[in-house]
């Protein structure tokens, strides 16, 4: 129930990548590409491209001050004072629900344009089997279907775009953008620059405060973290651009209404029955292992850093029947949310994209404090929700990501130097200056 399996390099890449190959990889990226040109197929990119590569030295770090941690909630309860702790209890609680909001959202899209489901419907059926999956079934479910799901992204990823383009001539496709879509092929594009610096920075806030890469981060000895997030950083890059190629076989024969038809269009041009399995099952699986990771992760921080707290002599029993009721508890809220709320994947990046690019410089401050961190250092982060979440009405969402994360980089850049000067000139006596 808590995730204490090891892995190694292999499994470790695969476990990553099942992870970070979701539902708003495969139809955010699309999303991007059509609102952003080819800059958007490289923001998504190079968005984790970067932070998994990072997030593997920041890993080693973490593993070297705790190596017996199984979650963010164990060595944040190492770092942190009991108010700080709970603080990041709740910010985790919020993000991980937004991860699984976002599965849910696409979940239930394609199962909309594939069997034509009501989307209420579809997304019950998409959250009882993804709670009975990774809630019922634990880590090592999620690890056996990692390995089949990450085979089937990259059999689809590769064949169908080769296919298509062979089929119909590289250069005819070429043609057919510039003559319908000139504007995706435009390189002085300041938006799409200004979007891959973006995202740059809300990859990084996801990658560093997302609970299932830090459970799999105490999985691996210390001396393979490195190489394993690395190499996984490096392999994803591929996926989003391989999705955008997809959407390209769509556009270049003419207009469009918006992303869904788009989509839609995408499954009707597939007209081989291989390549249309092929691209439901990678479809499906890359959603489900996500939503089933982010369950499991969350499962794991509640019964090992929330109820084992308030109830230490706990049996093994009680704290699987726990996770079965949180399994059920938190699929249900997701459910409630993805109903009530229908955005498009890319409206729920930049939202929430508030949150983690304001997390971000906070999370890495932490990590690189001696002893325990203050508690000031997160509530910087909550004044640069406020900021980003305030300024919405008034700016551009790609600006309210950066007022948010500014805002936070201030206060906190504020608060580390009168930290320092106090240490330095109040607190030390005159005969140690």
């Amino acid at each position: 129930m808590v995730g204490a399996a090891k892995i190694g390099i292999g499994l470790g890449v695969v476990s990553i990548l099942a992870r970070w190959v979701t539902g708003n990889t495969i139809f955010g990226s699309p999303e991007a590409l059509v609102k952003y040109g080819i800059f958007g197929g490289i923001g998504f990119a190079l968005m984790g491209a970067f932070a998994l590569s990072m997030f593997g030295l920041l890993g080693r770090k973490v593993r070297r001050e705790l190596s017996e941690g199984m979650t963010i909630g164990d060595y944040m309860r190492d770092k942190l004072h009991p108010f700080g702790y709970w603080l990041m209890i709740i910010i985790l609680l919020i993000t991980t629900i937004e991860a699984m909001f976002v599965q849910g959202m696409a979940g239930g899209v394609l199962l909309n344009i594939l069997f034509g489901f009501p989307i209420p419907l579809g997304l019950l059926c998409f959250f009882v089997f993804c709670v009975l999956f990774a809630g019922i079934g634990g880590i090592r479910s999620i690890h056996r279907f990692a390995i089949v799901q990450i085979v089937i992204t990259f059999a689809a990823v590769i064949l169908i775009p080769v296919y298509f383009f062979v089929g119909k001539g590289v250069e005819h496709v070429y043609n057919g953008l510039r003559l319908y879509h000139p504007y995706l092929l435009v390189l002085n594009n300041n938006e799409g620059l200004f979007f891959i610096i973006t995202g740059l920075l809300i990859g990084f806030g996801q990658v560093f405060v997302d609970q299932a890469s830090w459970q799999r981060l105490y999985m691996m000895e210390e001396k393979k973290i490195v190489p394993t997030f690395l190499v996984s950083g490096l392999i994803f890059a591929t996926v989003p651009l391989a999705f955008s190629s997809l959407i390209i076989i769509v556009l270049f024969t003419g207009g469009f209404d918006d992303i869904y038809s788009l989509l839609f269009d995408l499954v009707r041009k597939i007209d081989t029955m291989i390549l249309l399995v092929l691209f439901v099952l990678c479809a499906f699986g890359a959603i489900m292992s996500a939503f089933g990771a982010g369950l499991h992760s969350m499962i794991s921080l509640m019964v090992n850093n929330v109820y084992q707290l308030f109830r230490p002599d706990a049996s093994e029993r009680q704290k699987i029947r726990l996770g079965y009721i949180l399994a059920i508890a938190i699929g249900a809220l997701s459910y409630g949310l993805t109903i009530y709320f229908q955005p498009t994947l890319l409206d729920l990046l930049f939202f929430f994209g508030i949150m983690y690019a304001s997390l971000f410089l906070p999370v890495v401050v932490i990590v690189l404090t001696k002893g325990k961190a203050p508690t000031f250092i997160l509530i910087s982060a909550v004044m640069g929700f406020v900021a980003g979440y305030s300024s919405r009405m008034y700016v551009d969402p790609m600006m309210a990501i950066w007022i948010a994360s500014l805002c936070t980089a201030l206060v906190l850049t504020a608060y580390l130097c009168m930290t320092w000067l106090w240490k330095r000139y109040i607190r030390t006596p005159d005969h140690t200056r």
